[in-house]
């Protein structure tokens, strides 16, 4: 069974982070942390030198994965590693086209399956999409769509007709990590998503806080939230320091769920 198909109907979290950061060897210990506090979602982002959406802190994680040479090898046997604990836990990888080409599209889908649950292709233009993700869905594996507020009501239909695990919903125009989230908007869209697809729908981009968690659950119809940048940026504020960051990324995720105990 693919545990995106188990996911709740409300209170979803979705918690991003980056293989390899601060380095291979320590993104266990980080992911061990995430995935000991059972998640709904963990995504894990694959490094690359261009991430065009995301935000300067990503930016930052994937420059510092690589610059210790991480590869998409060492990523996947990463999570892997991490999978061993999984449990009822959804598994998406977040990454660009890039990365799977030079991998082999056919390599890259068979050496993820039977872990991966879900995979989202930042820049993979959706009519161009069919055919990996009728690969994708050969292994049980979900194409993730990504709807913005910039994405028109015809587009958005044809992109949630076959849409399945969950939709990301992009809170902003911008980049991963904004500060602006409009409760309004946000939930004028979701509607609008509602109105042609079941699966449940997540809102990333700017989820920092245990207040904006709160909140976008309670004046919105979304199903859940991803949040991602705040994570890392943590390590940051502590400067650098790993073991305080463990401990305070474990903290950080447990307040997050007692907002919905």
């Amino acid at each position: 069974m693919n545990n995106l198909d188990r996911l709740p109907k409300k209170n979803i979290l979705a918690l991003f982070m980056t293989c390899g950061f601060p380095s291979l060897i320590k993104s266990k210990k980080v992911f061990d942390t995430i995935q000991k506090n059972k998640p709904n979602v963990i995504e894990f982002g694959l490094p690359f030198s261009d991430p065009m959406a995301d935000g300067l802190i990503i930016q930052e994680a994937n420059k510092l994965a690589l610059k210790r040479g991480l590869t998409t090898d060492q990523s996947i046997k990463l999570i892997k590693s991490v999978s061993k604990n999984k449990g009822e836990t959804a598994y998406v990888i977040m990454c660009y086209i890039n990365t799977i080409m030079k991998y082999g599209v056919s390599n890259f889908i068979k050496s993820i399956k039977g872990t991966v649950d879900g995979l989202i292709i930042v820049d993979l233009p959706f009519e161009e999409e069919r055919e990996i993700r009728q690969n994708l869905e050969k292994h049980n594996i979900y194409l993730i769509k990504l709807i913005s507020p910039m994405t028109d009501s015809n587009r958005a239909k044809r992109l949630l007709r076959n849409s399945k695990g969950f939709i990301y919903y992009i809170s902003s125009t911008g980049i991963t990590g904004s500060n602006k989230l409009n409760h309004k908007e946000i939930n004028k869209n979701i509607k609008i998503i509602k109105k042609h697809s079941y699966i449940p729908v997540l809102v990333g981009f700017g989820v920092k806080s245990k207040s904006d968690v709160e909140s976008l659950n309670k004046t919105t119809l979304t199903n859940g939230v991803i949040i991602g940048s705040a994570l890392i940026q943590m390590y940051f504020d502590l400067k650098m320091n790993f073991d305080n960051y463990l401990r305070s990324l474990d903290k950080f995720i447990k307040s997050i769920q007692s907002k919905y105990t």
